[in-house]
């Protein structure tokens, strides 16, 4: 019972506490343009939020000039790639008419809410061919300017899979075009040879071959015209390098270079070393050290080997050791040197990725951006619509923050969530619920020592 009851009072201690959230501890401006109408706005994080912020930024809060809080969308920044992408634009063959000898005419014009066309492409069933055709294009239909000249469409797909069927058109707000095919059916074998002898004596005297000839048109199925989008999407994560402290150190024991690393909770994933010694392969390794109950363990981040061979023209270098993404205060890089002399190192830098939040700025709101709690509870924001416009091709506009301003703090309360979960209590609590243990076994065994 008396076990049960110390148990109850701690989960009661810990229930108490988590129910205060601590208020933050620091505030930035965010410096922006201001706009007439709402805008999508990115603020990028530096330094100082990725120092006092919590781990996976769950204290993060932006809020209007009346305390208002405004959802965001936390981001990596992203290297950018330009997309391009066709949108259909619909559109009809109004006429088709015969010119010259062998030679087509199309007119074409595209529905009256169709987007301009930048393209066409010819659809047809038909394989093996080449054929060359002119584009004009008309605003009314009388008036015709020349586009493209000699355009050529092909499939070769009798010798590979090649071919070409679209038909790029220059800039142009033309509705109507005309399509000029000079030469539109090709002479092609019908794959039979007709062979005949002639034969005097049992013996050939003569042998003439002739191979039948078809002439093929084109057949166009259908006309469909394109316009070009060029959006602008967010590629890989973009990688960052960080200036960290380090001090170097050797472990004779494990005869190993320790450089113990200073990052100020930067969001890593891994580090590089530049060593001026010319040649070596060694085996490194990234720890950090974690708390468990009563005891601290160091666990391994990430393994790798730093090589450098410079030799007569030849060179080969790996300077760095990656890990997942994390943010700790300090990091341990263990170089093992084994029997050989250590590095001369003269240089380590973080390599992590950036983050920025983007939000909907209302016209004529000022915006702050809180931090530095690290027992937060993480936000549930509805992002859709920012997501959406992101989707759409939107680009956000950027925005800076201000000089930190340390917000006041209330008067220290006994932290009994801190107490109830450090070592102290722990070992306290072990201690008494052996006592209460060895006493219960204590009065049992009296109790049988009676009863004999």
């Amino acid at each position: 019972m008396i076990a049960k009851l110390v148990i109850l009072f701690c989960l009661t201690l810990s229930a108490t506490a988590a129910e205060r959230t601590p208020p933050q501890r620091f505030s930035r401006a965010v410096i922006h343009t201001e706009q007439a109408d709402q805008t999508l706005l990115a603020v990028t994080l530096d330094s100082a939020v990725y120092a006092a912020s919590a781990a996976d930024f769950r204290d993060l809060r932006l809020t209007d000039q009346n305390g208002v809080e405004t959802p965001y969308l936390l981001q990596k920044i992203a290297e950018q790639k330009a997309v391009a992408r066709r949108l259909p634009s619909t559109g009809k063959i109004v006429s088709l008419n015969r010119t010259g000898e062998n030679g087509i005419e199309l007119i074409v014009a595209l529905d009256k809410t169709a987007a301009g066309a930048d393209g066409l492409s010819i659809v047809t069933a038909q394989r093996d061919y080449e054929y060359g055709l002119h584009v004009f294009g008309s605003a009314d239909g009388k008036t015709w300017q020349p586009l493209v000249d000699n355009g050529r469409i092909f499939d070769y797909s009798r010798y590979a899979q090649i071919g070409n069927n679209d038909i790029e058109l220059p800039a142009n707000n033309y509705r109507q075009f005309k399509l000029v095919v000079a030469q539109a059916s090709q002479t092609r074998s019908s794959g039979l040879t007709e062979l005949t002898r002639t034969m005097q004596n049992g013996s050939e005297q003569e042998r003439s071959e002739s191979i039948e000839l078809r002439n093929e048109p084109l057949h166009i199925d259908r006309i469909e015209f394109w316009q070009k989008l060029t959006e602008t999407l967010a590629d890989a994560a973009q990688r960052f390098d960080y200036p960290v402290a380090f001090k170097i150190s050797q472990d004779v024991e494990l005869k190993a270079s320790v450089i113990d690393i200073d990052s100020k909770r930067l969001p890593l994933i891994g580090f590089s070393v530049q060593s001026f010694s010319p040649n070596f392969n060694r085996r490194a390794e990234v720890q950090i050290d974690e708390s468990h109950g009563l005891e601290t363990r160091t666990r391994t981040l990430g393994l790798g080997y730093l090589q450098a061979l410079h030799f007569q023209g030849f060179n080969r270098d790996q300077n760095t050791i990656e890990f997942a993404e994390t943010r700790r205060e300090h990091y341990r890089i263990l170089i093992y040197n084994e029997d050989n002399p250590p590095l001369h190192i003269n240089s380590v830098a973080g390599i992590g990725h950036g983050y920025r939040l983007l939000f909907l700025a209302q016209a004529g709101h000022n915006y702050q951006l809180g931090y530095g709690v690290d027992k937060a509870e993480a936000p549930n924001y509805d992002i859709a619509p920012i997501q959406e416009l992101l989707r759409r091709g939107y680009q956000s506009s950027s925005a800076e923050l201000g000089e930190a301003i340390a917000l006041a703090q209330p008067e220290p309360e006994f932290d009994w969530a801190g107490w109830v979960n450090s070592r102290w209590f722990l070992g306290l609590a072990i201690a008494s619920v052996a006592l209460v243990l060895a006493w219960s076994l204590f009065k049992i065994g009296k109790r049988i020592g009676d009863f004999e």
